[in-house]
């Protein structure tokens, strides 16, 4: 598992504004332009891709990326289990010893994700913020797909944990729990919630 970084504010130059890779092993950097224009990406300085709307980028221990955007803020993810993204149809094998989450990226679209030569139904829009298809170890993944797209795999806990696309995620475990957009253990439970022992706000899961 890597920590996922903010992204950083557009960098007119590759080493102004970027993100430093302190993991100690490579990290492969799947990016989508999620609504922004790409100009280009950085590794360490050095410029690797210009345009495109869905890229990965290889980061070495101790290496930065940087990226140059306009009109919206792009997302990624940070993994150091990614494979780089086959041929349409073509599969990848999982060899990392770990169950993962696969997760795409970009303005392609994906009609088909086949794991283990089963045709699944998590077929996923090419954003960050879907739910992710679980992909075993040692399983086989293809995925049916065209135009700019990327994908990144990852550990099922990183889903949960901040990122760069916290809207989906990470909000659950930092809004407060109230309004639509939070969480409360109280609604969830199987029964009406009410104050119990005369302290309001503890509920218990029966009725008195």
């Amino acid at each position: 598992m890597i920590i996922q970084p903010a992204v950083p504010a557009t960098s007119p130059a590759g080493l102004t504004n970027f993100a430093t890779n302190t993991s100690g092993s490579n990290a492969y950097v799947s990016v989508g332009a999620n609504g922004a224009t790409m100009a280009n990406y950085w590794v360490s300085g050095v410029s690797v891709a210009t345009s495109a709307a869905a890229f990965m980028m290889t980061v070495p221990p101790g290496g930065t990326c940087a990226l140059q955007y306009t009109v919206a803020v792009p997302v990624w993810y940070w993994s150091p289990y990614t494979l780089a993204l086959p041929a349409s149809t073509v599969a990848a094998v999982n060899t990392t010893g770990k169950n993962l989450s696969v997760v795409f990226l970009g303005s392609g679209s994906v009609s088909a994700v086949t794991v283990n030569g089963l045709t699944t139904n998590l077929v996923q829009a090419p954003a960050a913020y879907t739910s992710g298809t679980p992909l075993p170890a040692g399983a086989s993944i293809a995925v049916t797909y065209t135009g700019a797209l990327a994908w990144a795999w990852l550990d099922p806990i990183d889903l949960s944990l901040p990122h760069s696309d916290g809207t989906m995620y990470s909000q659950p475990n930092t809004v407060a729990p109230t309004g639509a957009g939070g969480y409360s253990p109280q609604n969830a439970l199987p029964y009406a919630s009410h104050a119990a022992t005369g302290s309001p706000g503890y509920g218990v899961g029966v009725s008195n």
